[in-house]
């Protein structure tokens, strides 16, 4: 969302985000010089139940903002964002863009009928996003998982890739020359991959493991007991600046997101951890069976394992401590993939040739 925001307010266009404060600790979106924020401050996690509570006073906030400002488009980012958009998009009769980062039918888990309810929020889902003037996916593979007909439906894909300017003023290092590391830089929580990754490292020698990021309370006493005292493995458990991340993941050896296939919305995953490893040219390892092995396979950046089986972990990360020709090989192949097919200035003359053609429409009303 902020890359986005970013993008659209650097090209003479007027940006205000509504976000939803969702964590304890405030995350560091704030409204730099480029764009405004108005946050929504009733913090609650958004996998808590709590939130089924919370979402309609949400939309009232949404709503209300869109009601009191002078826009021309909407861009909304998610289901929870998108129905209150759309209701006020078609009272003032403005354009709205249905930016869908997560397919929202599988990213909940429905407490009571939980097929029966997936089925009808996915069917909702369906039926309004054809009011949208377009829809921004960040994959390609999530056509598929939304069902969208792109010869009816004008679909533009964004990959959530890193901006290389990140990169500045982080000084790279001889990584040969230090302990084999992993690093995971994200949410942190069940299916993911974590807690195999930490079973698979605290017993290797010579072997480092780095998890920064935001842990529900819950997760977090799983995850210390399962690492015990293990000294090669650093917990981080908190939100950290995004530059933190990308230096740790510069000093790394290798990334990884394994993330459960048998999670209908982790097989469709796109993260940015992904794209940021090939920015960096480090080899990333994911798990068959989710849609990034097909750019992994395809650009030969990375290594593919079973999901959940830590063997095969272990195998795969003593092999590529062990062969550094094969990081850098690999490493490379993704650093070039980045500059010719996913950096963040491609993604982002995607975005601004879309606003481009709906603003133009708009202003002209």
């Amino acid at each position: 969302m902020e890359k986005e925001a970013t993008a659209v307010a650097e090209h003479s266009y007027t940006v205000i985000i509504l976000g939803w404060e969702r964590w304890e600790v405030s995350s560091p979106l704030n409204g730099k010089d480029n764009y405004e924020v108005k946050k929504f401050t009733w913090r609650v996690p958004p996998n808590s139940i709590k939130v089924a509570f919370y979402l309609p006073i949400w939309w009232l906030f949404v709503m209300w903002q869109l009601l009191i400002e002078r826009w021309h488009v909407v861009h909304a980012i998610d289901f929870d964002s998108f129905v209150p958009a759309l209701l006020v998009a078609k009272l003032k009769r403005k354009p709205i863009v249905y930016d869908i980062a997560d397919f929202y039918a599988d990213t909940i888990g429905f407490p009571i009928l939980p097929g029966l309810s997936r089925r009808i929020v996915a069917k909702i889902d369906r039926t309004l996003m054809k009011c949208a003037i377009a829809i921004v996916l960040p994959d390609e593979c999530r056509i598929e998982q939304v069902g969208l007909d792109t010869t009816k439906k004008h679909v533009v894909i964004v990959n959530n890739s890193p901006n290389q300017s990140i990169l500045s003023n982080i000084v790279s290092e001889d990584v040969n020359n230090k302990v084999f590391t992993i690093f995971y830089g994200g949410g942190i929580g069940s299916g993911r991959g974590i807690l195999e990754m930490c079973l698979a490292v605290k017993d290797l020698p010579d072997v480092q493991l780095i998890i920064t990021g935001p842990c529900s309370p819950s997760f977090e006493t799983e995850l210390r007991q399962i690492c015990g005292n293990s000294k090669n493995i650093r917990l981080r458990l908190q939100f950290v600046p995004y530059k933190d991340v990308i230096r740790e993941t510069v000093h790394a050896h290798l990334l990884f997101a394994v993330y459960d296939p048998a999670d209908h919305n982790a097989r469709f995953a796109s993260p940015n951890k992904l794209f940021e490893a090939m920015m960096c040219g480090k080899p990333i390892m994911v798990s068959d069976g989710t849609s990034m092995v097909d750019i992994v396979r395809k650009e030969n950046c990375g290594i593919v394992v079973p999901y959940g089986d830590i063997q095969a972990i272990k195998e795969a990360i003593v092999r590529l401590k062990n062969n550094p020709d094969l990081r850098k090989e690999l490493g490379a192949n993704g650093r070039k993939a980045y500059e010719q097919k996913y950096n963040w200035q491609i993604m982002e003359q995607r975005l601004l040739t879309l606003y481009h053609q709906i603003c133009a429409k708009a202003i002209r009303r």
